[in-house]
């Protein structure tokens, strides 16, 4: 019997547009760049079968949980079940992964005021995580919700040409890890940067001498005059994770990491964010530690452990660690942990006697005026029409008043005063007299100087 060509045209389309998938499914898979740590703690999590206490987020977690100290601790076997930039969508990808082999009795999602500036999440997160999810129905949960809320889908389901190998060692590396990632790692960790550490269980220590300083001088003061809130779709992921939870067995837990005290000064939301997630919580029932509330008495400012805007030592997060466990095993031994933490964003402010940065910028009397600026603008305009004008400006809390001291920084290290500390915001002088020279101002808190003085420094053409 003679087949019907149009049969024929059919078959050979499927058999090419299956040829074509299956090309697809192995250049994602194989000629693509691979997260080292990311594919080993994946590994580690699908082999194990034993974790009690899981963390679950973005390298916050990886960075700040430690989990084998955490393990020692509470008695519960714990584990990071991270990515880097992971936000909500892959949180539930990855928790959904986690339940594939094991049965954790607490769930710990660890967040930060950045999950939730969008309902989006950075697409790198998906490259990471995606190409080792075991799960297919999972794989395509999370392909369909970050695609719904950026567009990407061309350029998530072809990996290989947004995360795609840059060279054969790409390849080899990629492949190893797949098929034999413990033989794999131990080969590539000769040659990891000697301050990182992976120790098991997702955690990733970090050991070195750099800090934050410089950064920190960045994080300067913005405002938008806007209330920041959850967005509806953040609140949807919120309580589909709680759902996830609930139907495998688990408590869940939030905890909001303690970032830098100048985040919670500088940047409009940051605060807003973390109290609209607070508020939420307990409308879901859901326990929140917002750890930036710590008291001392629980666990000390954490910013001296910073070595980039978003990443501390292996100490500092050792410290974090410890506040955890002792919150952790107080509240589910019954006990009120109430008392460790302040109360609100109020108290919290109250608590910020001293400022973490400075900035000096030159005044340009052609450019649009800050209204972040703290001077007189009618003031600065008038000084501007006859002197060159520099505006000192730091982070605090607007009940405690700065004041600045301006010097000038010789070659050799020393400093000649030109305006002693004092409420104004600002230092004048005649027109060109500071080309090439280095103008340096400190401040601190004025009914505070015994907590400190910060300085930022400009090089003036």
């Amino acid at each position: 019997m003679k087949r019907h060509p149009n049969l024929r045209g059919l078959i050979k389309l499927s058999l090419f547009a299956l040829g074509f998938m299956l090309l697809i499914l192995f250049a994602d898979t194989h000629l693509i760049q691979t997260d080292t740590i990311a594919r080993m703690t994946l590994h580690e999590m699908q082999e194990r079968e034993d974790i009690e206490l899981a963390f679950v987020g973005s390298s916050i977690v990886r960075d700040h949980f430690n989990a084998p100290r955490i393990t020692e601790k509470t008695g519960l076997n714990a584990f990071c079940a991270t990515v880097p930039t992971a936000s909500m969508p892959a949180s539930i990808a990855l928790t959904r992964e986690l339940y594939r082999t094991n049965s954790p009795e607490w769930i710990v999602m660890v967040t930060e005021p950045y999950n939730f500036h969008t309902v989006r999440e950075v697409p790198e997160a998906y490259y990471r995580l995606t190409p080792f999810l075991s799960d297919p129905s999972n794989i395509l949960d999370y392909y369909l919700r970050t695609c719904r809320e950026d567009g990407y889908y061309i350029d998530r389901l072809l990996l290989f040409r947004m995360y795609g190998a840059q060279s054969l060692s790409d390849v080899a590396k990629t492949i190893g890890l797949r098929y034999a990632p413990e033989k794999t790692f131990a080969r590539l960790e000769k040659d990891m940067d000697p301050t990182l550490s992976y120790q098991g269980s997702g955690f990733l220590r970090h050991e070195t001498d750099e800090r934050a300083d410089e950064l920190i001088r960045t994080v300067q003061r913005e405002y938008t005059g806007y209330t920041y809130e959850l967005f509806d779709g953040s609140k949807e992921q919120l309580r589909l994770y709680k759902q996830l939870c609930e139907e495998n067995g688990s408590n869940l837990m939030v905890v909001i990491f303690p970032n830098l005290t100048a985040h919670a000064l500088a940047e409009p939301g940051f605060l807003d964010y973390n109290d609209a997630l607070m508020a939420f919580c307990e409308e879901l029932g859901v326990p929140c530690f917002n750890f930036s509330f710590a008291r001392p008495e629980l666990m000390p400012n954490l910013d001296g452990y910073f070595f980039d805007l978003y990443h501390m030592v292996g100490e500092g997060a050792d410290i974090l660690s410890d506040a955890f466990c002792r919150v952790f095993s107080a509240y589910t031994a019954g006990e009120d942990v109430s008392p460790l933490f302040y109360a609100n964003r109020w108290e919290y402010l109250d608590s910020l006697t001293f400022t973490p940065n400075v900035w000096l910028t030159a005044f340009d009397p052609d450019g649009e005026w800050n209204p972040a600026l703290e001077q007189d603008e009618a003031r600065v305009r008038a000084l501007a029409e006859t002197q060159d004008v520099y505006l000192a400006d730091c982070n605090h809390y607007v009940v405690y008043a700065p004041e600045y001291r301006f010097v000038l920084r010789n070659a050799d290290g020393s400093e000649t005063l030109l305006q002693d500390y004092g409420v104004d915001t600002l230092y004048a002088c005649a027109p060109g007299s500071l080309s090439g020279q280095t103008l340096r101002v400190y401040a601190r808190l004025r009914d505070y100087p015994e907590n400190g003085e910060v300085w930022y420094e400009l090089t003036i053409e």
